[in-house]
């Protein structure tokens, strides 16, 4: 059960957490009047720039109400001084200007074409900005008694009023719709020291919002009942939760219909991604999407009983987002699908979760993720229930143990920089921000994935987006130049066998078109620890056609150094190296390239021929804790593998695989 004293917070935690944290930096003296400190230029869309960046701390001590404090000062300060907000639309490489207050939604003729092939959603990432921009303004004036921070955001609120839509760029309600009604439901909560001319204004903004905008789409999108997975992407859920958000607090009369399809799409949701449909989108627009519900949730009448009846969909996104992070930056996900950096939408839904269900070990890795990696909302909740996440930070961490998820299975001994975590996608729906490349593995070590993927689609045609969706970018057996099609990764065993090794086994065969009737195709993958330290992957084919050629693409982190020693490539941080091997055969400097798409990482392309169809590959990645130039020791017993690290050169110790 719930509970009691956590659900007793739900109403402060839909208002953030604001006046929480506003009494307590009163009662510390701390002002957000200082001056900013110079804007960082945004980092570059490829997830090593997150990885590499000096200004975001890896095996982050827990943090402080005054780290908390000081990093919500900072943004205020800088928002207080922006006079026009630049919007960096990452996917693209575009920054745009625009006014504050924006008095006027952004017209075609204002705004590039972005893509040739689509219509841009150019107010989707304009509204990210302004929301979590009102969020910090927000803070600063209801919990630190800002005044200035006050005035600033009832009169950018109130410009919204002149807006003639709040529709997107294609003149449909959508994700600049949910934006913007999430901010005014924050702001409008309160109606206490508004200028009730200001606040006619924010109100009439809100009213049009519901009325005019969502009601007619609403109407039309959510009129059939949701009875497929694919009724629940992110873009039209995100809309519905926060518009019945919106309603709720202006007192709409279309607040009972937006709330109960709601609560039926929940219901859903919880349907599919517990059962068999394995319904996700992959971290980021997981959390996307959830950050959404659960702040809807939050100020919902019976919140208890649902919170009850959804806890284990509730704590499958969880695990997702706790499990697929890389080893000492709790703030980064295994690239898997479409993974943005730029998304920290999750940390804020699995607070709200952590606090609401008190789960103490994602609350510990909550308070492990830098706080200058948390969004506003993240930050606000975090101070505002600050006693909580710090009891949690020094108790129960969580269980490092094989683990399954909709998408994925996660091998990982821990969550400390010298831990390791093996990624291993098992896509097994249709859900677009997904690919199809079961099988595929990201290895995660030393704050750096040192086996990756790019992390992303890219949606411009041309050798970029080729490449994020090819099969350079992925590791799953290529049969024949033909990659995977089917998402059908079907998982055969997940254990903890008698070494204490984690393994996973997954059956690939349904992922192809056209191969011979009866054929086989399989991937096993070993996390090893201690005397090993290494992620042996196991590839077998059974009655493929004869002469069949299988290629492996292995993409290494960008500005990791490449060489070549014996038949072994190695990938080296200059402290750490990454021995990768094959058995049988070897690997050649001559098999890494960079694809035209690539913005970094190099990829090494071996191929193999299966005379008779059938055949083990074994792949080999054995960590160095100190970087060396020896590398391990391989040996073939049939289709058994025998492994020796470079310590062990003699071989007096086979470690043997089969």
């Amino acid at each position: 059960m719930l509970m009691g004293s956590s659900v007793g917070r739900l109403r402060a935690l839909a208002a953030f957490g604001v006046l929480a944290c506003g009494a307590a930096l009163a009662a510390q003296g701390t002002s957000t009047r200082g001056a900013a400190e110079p804007q960082r230029p945004p980092l570059a869309y490829e997830t090593s720039a997150y990885e590499l960046d000096p200004f975001i701390p890896q095996d982050d001590r827990p943090w402080t109400r005054t780290d908390l404090q000081r990093v919500l000062a900072e943004r205020t300060a800088r928002e207080k001084q922006r006079r026009e907000l630049n919007v960096y639309y990452y996917r693209i490489g575009h920054t745009l200007a625009f006014p504050l207050p924006v008095a006027t939604r952004p017209t075609p003729e204002e705004l590039p074409a972005g893509i040739s092939t689509i219509t841009y959603p150019w107010l989707t990432w304009l509204a990210w900005d302004l929301e979590e921009r009102w969020r910090i303004l927000h803070a600063a004036w209801r919990g630190n008694n800002d005044l200035e921070a006050g005035r600033l955001l009832q009169h950018e609120l109130a410009a919204l009023a002149g807006w003639d839509r709040f529709y997107e760029m294609t003149n449909q309600a959508g994700l600049v719709t949910a934006h913007l009604a999430a901010s005014l439901s924050l702001a409008l909560a309160d109606s206490s020291r508004w200028d009730p001319a200001l606040l006619r204004e924010a109100r009439a903004a809100a009213e049009a919002l519901i009325e005019r905008d969502v009601w007619p789409w609403f109407e039309e999108q959510w009129s059939a009942k949701v009875d497929a997975p694919a009724r629940l992407h992110n873009i039209p859920v995100i809309t519905l939760a926060r518009s019945a958000q919106l309603a709720r607090i202006i007192g709409s009369a279309r607040t009972n219909a937006l709330e109960g399809k709601m609560t039926e799409v929940l219901t859903a949701w919880g349907r599919f991604r517990t059962g068999k449909e394995y319904h996700t989108e992959g971290t980021s627009y997981d959390g996307y999407l959830m950050d959404s519900v659960t702040e809807w949730l939050a100020g919902l009448p019976g919140v208890r009983d649902i919170l009850e009846k959804h806890r284990d969909a509730f704590r499958s996104v969880a695990d997702e987002w706790i499990d697929l992070t890389l080893p000492g930056r709790p703030d980064l996900h295994a690239p898997l699908g479409d993974v943005e950096p730029e998304m920290p939408f999750w940390s804020s839904a699995l607070l709200r979760l952590a606090r609401w269900y008190e789960w103490r070990d994602a609350a510990w890795l909550l308070a492990h993720v830098p706080a200058v990696r948390l969004p506003a909302a993240a930050l606000v909740a975090a101070r505002g229930d600050f006693r909580f996440f710090e009891q949690a930070s020094a108790s129960r961490r969580p269980v490092a143990a094989p683990h399954e998820h909709p998408h994925a299975v996660t091998l990982r001994t821990g969550w400390a920089s010298g831990d390791a975590a093996a990624s291993v996608s098992l896509t097994r729906n249709a859900m677009r921000h997904l690919h199809a490349d079961g099988g595929h593995v990201i290895l995660g070590w030393q704050n750096r994935f040192w086996i990756t993927d790019p992390g992303y689609q890219q949606y411009r045609p041309g050798a970029e987006r080729d490449y994020t969706l090819g099969i350079w970018a992925h590791n799953s057996p290529v049969i024949d130049g033909e990659a995977q099609k089917p998402r059908a990764a079907r998982l055969r065993v997940l254990e903890t066998d008698r070494r204490g090794w984690q393994h996973v086994g997954i059956d690939l065969s349904a992922c192809y078109e056209g191969l011979p009737a009866g054929a086989v195709v399989r991937r096993d993958v070993w996390l090893m620890s201690g005397e090993a330290p290494a992620m042996v992957v196991r590839d077998t084919f059974r009655s493929l056609k004869k002469d069949a050629e299988v290629g492996t693409s292995w993409t290494g982190g960008a500005y990791l150094a490449w060489a070549f020693v014996g038949g072994w490539a190695r990938l080296s941080d200059g402290e750490h190296a990454l021995w990768v091997g094959t058995s049988p055969g070897g690997l050649e400097a001559s098999q890494l390239v960079r694809h035209a798409g690539s913005r970094g990482p190099l990829t090494l392309t071996p191929r193999a021929r299966l005379p008779e169809g059938s055949g083990v590959r074994w792949w080999i990645f054995w960590r160095g804790g100190v970087a060396g130039w020896t590398p391990p020791v391989t040996r073939m017993e049939g289709e058994t593998l025998l492994l020796a690290g470079p310590a062990d050169r003699a071989a007096t110790k086979w470690i043997r695989l089969e």
